[in-house]
């Protein structure tokens, strides 16, 4: 059996549309993730262990467990990590159909080392760390776990880049990392999108050639991350992988977009299962997009558990 260990919290979000009225409220963050995830083992009938490393807000426990339920390959550990705090609450307000800001007033509390010690983290094979609110775990946390596991990492820099909490009137602002480089020593893999890419090195750095030069030098120094993803919307995806010295490209599929949210999310998960099942760097790449393209055509979350996989899923 394969096991693989999933970062990162659950939120409840409100969609604002770009006229400003509330369109939704559902489920997002890390549950895409899972979402995500869990169909894919179904569908390829693996023998793969999910085990989600976040707290569990005691007060949103009964909006949450009937998803919770849905999800046989997960491994429940929810008495072991247990707080008062609510689950995240997140306003995606957007511009247009792909661009957005995001407004987080209040989130889960960070997971520490005394947390994450009840988690066997030396029987993970993979390990999909997805910085949801950007505080959800430290950089002290993420280099205690590179020497407790010798899984697979992949991070997605998610909110890592967008500065402090906000308010309900406010979105975060946009803030480059000044530890970026740390982060990155910790991991095997690491995703961003465009705007993250622009920002993680800001303002040391310039433009997203200027980071994936830097990375580079990171990677030939210490040996991590040996690849870095930047997926790029309706233009698909390119990896970057520093150990074959190859660039690979995913076209996406044309496709009618209902919903870019939690794409990212899904992405991630696929990609660390494809990797944690010994997929190369190009086959990760290419289901990992599929997936996330796929899920743009959904209306909502629970539809990943059960809607019909487009024929680029299933080839």
């Amino acid at each position: 059996m394969k096991r693989i260990g999933i970062i990162g919290a659950p939120c409840i979000d409100e969609v604002i549309s770009p006229s400003g009225e509330i369109t939704s409220q559902a489920f997002g963050g890390i549950l895409y993730s899972y979402a995500a995830i869990e169909r894919a083992i179904r569908e390829l009938g693996e023998n793969v262990e999910c085990i989600p490393i976040t707290w569990n807000s005691k007060p949103d426990r009964e909006l949450i467990l009937p998803f919770f339920k849905l999800l046989t390959h997960f491994k429940d550990i929810t008495p072991l990590l247990q707080t008062e705090a609510l689950t995240n609450r997140v306003r995606l307000v957007y511009q247009d159909d792909a661009n957005r800001s995001e407004h987080c007033p209040s989130i889960l509390p960070e997971l520490t080392q005394a947390e994450l010690s009840w988690i066997d983290l030396e029987s993970l094979d993979g390990l999909f760390i997805n910085m949801i609110s950007g505080f959800d775990i430290s950089l002290e946390t993420m280099q205690w776990l590179r020497t407790k596991t010798k899984a697979h990492i992949h991070l997605d820099v998610h909110a890592m880049v967008l500065g402090e909490l906000s308010t309900d009137s406010q979105p975060r602002k946009l803030a480059g990392r000044s530890d970026w480089r740390e982060w990155l020593a910790c991991v095997d893999s690491v995703q961003m999108n465009e705007l993250e890419s622009d920002w993680l090195g800001a303002y040391e750095l310039n433009s997203e050639l200027e980071l994936l030069q830097e990375i580079r030098r990171l990677f030939n120094t210490n040996g991590s991350p040996q690849t870095v993803i930047v997926t790029r919307a309706e233009r698909g995806a390119t990896s970057f992988d520093f150990t074959a010295e190859k660039i690979w490209k995913k076209d996406p599929t044309k496709r009618p977009i209902l919903n870019t949210t939690g794409s990212g999310d899904v992405f991630g998960a696929i990609y660390t299962l494809a990797k944690t099942l010994g997929a190369s760097e190009q086959e990760s790449l290419y289901h990992a997009e599929s997936w996330a393209g796929w899920n743009t055509e959904l209306s909502s979350l629970e539809e990943i558990l059960y809607a019909p996989l487009s024929s680029e899923i299933l080839a």
